[in-house]
C-alpha cells in the first residue's frame, strides 16, 4: 500500500541507504512537508531505517502530529520497524506521562493499529507527490503550494510579449523600477532632485503617480479606451481594468503601453526630449506591430483592426 512520503514495498531502489550509512549517505533533506531525496548504496537490508517520529511515513510526521507525547520519548530515533514490532507502546516513553501525552499516546495507539505495516517487507522512500522520480517542476510547485499569488502575475508570465518587457512588467508590478522614489529609498543621491518628470508638480515621483495618475499617462490610457480605478494596489487595478477592457489581449496592451511610458519619461531625463501624446502613440503602435510576430495568426487581424481606431 501505498502511503505519503514512504511506501512500504519489497524492492530496493538505487538511492535506497543502509542503516549504518543513514548519516553519511542523505544526499538531500528537506522539511517534513517537501519531498526528500536520499541517494547512497545499494543494499538487500533496510530494516530499521525510516524513523518512526522524524520521518514522513504516514500523513503527517508523528513527532509534529503529538508534541506533547515526543518530550517524554525515550529514544527520538527509533525506527519504524522497532515501534512496530513493540507489543507495549507505553515502554517507549518515560513515566509519568502528562495528561495531554497520555491522551497523545491513546490517539497514537489507534494511529499504529490502522497502518497496514507487513514485518516481511522493506522499507522504500518516495517523493510526496507519489513518484520514485525527482522533478524539479514537482519540487517547486510543493514548495510554493500555498502561496496566494496574485492573478496578474499569471498574465504576466503567459502574456506573448518579448522577455524584455515581461521582465521591465514584473519589476513594475513588485515595485522596484528605478522611479525617484525607488532611488532615493536606495539612498541614491540625484542633484535634480526626486520630484516628478511627467509633470509640473513638485512632488516625489513614485509608480502609482507615473503610471496611473500623472495627466499625460491618463491621456494616453484613455487614447487605449483603458480607465483605472483608485485602487491603491495595482493589482486590484489591472483586473478592474482587465474586466472592463474585455479582450484576451489587455496584458499585452498593458506591458507595451506601460514600456512606452516608461522610454518616454527616460527621454525625457537623459535627452530632454519633449514628452508628446502622438509620438508615444506612434512609438506603441510600432511596438505592438513588433510584438504581434509572437501572437497567434487568428488574432492579428483583430488587434490590427483595433490599432487602427486609435488616434
Amino acid at each position: 500500500m501505498e502511503v505519503p512520503f514512504l511506501s512500504l514495498g519489497s524492492k530496493s531502489r538505487p538511492w535506497e541507504v543502509c542503516p549504518s550509512d543513514r548519516e553519511q549517505d542523505v544526499g538531500l533533506v528537506m522539511a517534513p512537508d517537501f519531498a526528500t531525496e536520499v541517494k547512497g548504496k545499494n543494499c538487500s537490508n533496510l530494516e530499521g531505517f525510516t524513523m518512526f517520529w522524524e520521518d514522513l511515513w504516514n500523513t503527517e510526521v508523528v513527532s509534529l502530529k503529538y508534541p506533547s507525547l515526543f518530550s517524554f520519548v525515550k529514544n527520538q530515533r527509533i525506527s519504524v520497524k522497532e515501534v512496530m514490532e513493540t507489543e507495549d507502546l507505553d515502554s517507549l516513553f518515560f513515566v509519568p506521562l502528562s495528561e495531554q501525552a497520555f491522551s497523545q499516546l491513546h490517539t497514537l495507539q489507534t494511529d499504529v493499529v490502522s497502518v497496514p505495516y507487513n514485518f516481511e517487507d522493506l522499507d522504500r522512500w518516495t517523493f510526496t507527490w507519489g513518484s520514485y522520480v525527482y522533478s524539479s517542476q514537482k519540487f517547486y510547485a510543493l514548495a510554493f503550494r500555498n502561496l496566494q499569488v496574485p492573478c496578474s502575475f499569471t498574465w504576466l508570465w503567459k502574456s506573448k510579449c518579448t522577455p524584455h518587457i515581461k521582465f521591465f512588467g514584473w519589476l513594475l508590478l513588485v515595485d522596484r523600477l528605478n522611479t525617484r522614489n525607488m532611488l532615493r529609498r536606495r539612498n541614491f543621491h540625484i542633484d535634480a532632485g526626486y520630484s516628478r518628470v511627467m509633470c509640473n508638480h513638485d512632488l516625489e515621483e513614485d509608480i502609482q503617480h507615473l503610471f496611473f495618475y500623472c495627466p499625460f499617462a491618463t491621456s494616453c490610457w484613455l487614447s487605449l479606451q483603458i480607465q483605472w480605478t483608485d485602487d491603491h494596489d495595482i493589482h486590484a487595478k489591472l483586473l478592474s481594468a482587465r474586466t472592463a477592457f474585455n479582450s484576451p489581449f489587455f496584458m499585452e496592451i498593458f506591458l507595451v503601453a506601460a514600456w512606452e511610458l516608461w522610454k518616454i519619461r527616460n527621454d525625457r531625463i537623459f535627452y530632454q526630449q519633449i514628452i508628446s501624446r502622438s509620438r508615444w502613440l506612434f512609438n506603441f503602435k510600432k511596438q505592438v506591430h513588433l510584438q504581434l510576430l509572437r501572437v497567434k495568426q487568428s488574432l492579428h487581424p483583430q488587434i490590427v483592426q483595433w490599432l487602427d481606431t486609435l488616434v
